[in-house]
């Protein structure tokens, strides 16, 4: 349970945001459980069910966390849900091949990652490290043998982020929202220019830019874009599977939960 209050609008948007992660929750259940699957090709619906699920759990973590709902880092949960959403899209292109690639790389991206470790075993805490990789080659092993497991250093489609949003149809999305939140993600002098400096005001300065940390106010804009991430990925989801959802979506519920509740403060 969450209890969050938008001081600016004197507004207690606690039962909305409980009711949108309980319908969350929900709406992830409800398609999954409807989902004809095929077991004999599993790694579809490990895939596109895992991404599915991520998705959520970002848009939960952010929606009942006010102090993200600022430029500082709303950004980087954002961007991080449109990287997800841009892998879903093209994955759902061809679901079985797109799936299988993305697996073999997570798996191999695990992999590197024991051999930089046991390469570099701390004598300190060897125990505690050959432990934790045990584990780790247990996890993959229980997916794929480790020796089997490719390692691939590139992008896991082989293509870059651009060109998977241009062969899934989502080109504008990946203008209008990839691309602007990379700044703060990458912590670039766009971003960082914008809320990390100011002008002195001292005119003898010469414009000089001096470092600033700002204390940012929650923006309920940035639980709008959550909530609109997540729908368009499940929007995206129902039309290739083609499932008929009877149910509002939560982002529509959260929408109209908080539309009544300013009416209600205005009236």
């Amino acid at each position: 349970m969450c209890n969050l209050i938008m001081e600016e609008k004197g507004l207690n948007i606690t039962s909305c945001i409980n009711n949108y992660v309980e319908n969350v929750r929900s709406s992830l259940k409800i398609r999954w459980n409807k989902w004809d699957k095929n077991l004999i090709e599993h790694s579809t619906y490990e895939v596109i069910g895992g991404i599915l699920a991520r998705q959520c759990s970002l848009a939960i973590q952010l929606s009942t966390n006010l102090q993200m709902w600022n430029e500082e880092i709303a950004p980087i949960i954002l961007r991080t849900m449109a990287d997800n959403h841009i892998n879903l899209a093209w994955i759902l292109v061809n679901p079985k091949e797109h799936s299988e690639k993305f697996i073999i790389h997570g798996l191999g991206q695990l992999k590197l990652d024991l051999e930089h470790r046991k390469n570099n075993l701390d004598e300190t805490m060897k125990g505690e490290i050959e432990e934790y990789i045990e584990r780790e080659e247990q996890f993959i092993n229980s997916q794929k043998y480790t020796f089997l497991t490719e390692v691939n250093l590139g992008s896991w489609s082989g293509l870059n982020t651009r060109k998977m949003a241009e062969e899934a149809g989502i080109i504008d999305f990946y203008n209008y929202v990839y691309q602007p939140f990379s700044n703060c993600t990458h912590s670039t002098w766009a971003h960082i220019s914008k809320y990390n400096t100011d002008l002195s005001k001292n005119p003898l300065h010469k414009f000089f830019r001096h470092p600033i940390i700002i204390d940012f106010e929650p923006h309920i804009n940035y639980l709008n874009l959550a909530g609109k991430y997540l729908d368009k990925s499940m929007r995206e989801f129902d039309r290739v599977f083609k499932l008929n959802i009877n149910e509002d979506s939560a982002f529509d519920i959260l929408l109209k939960e908080l539309n009544e509740l300013s009416s209600e403060k205005n009236n």
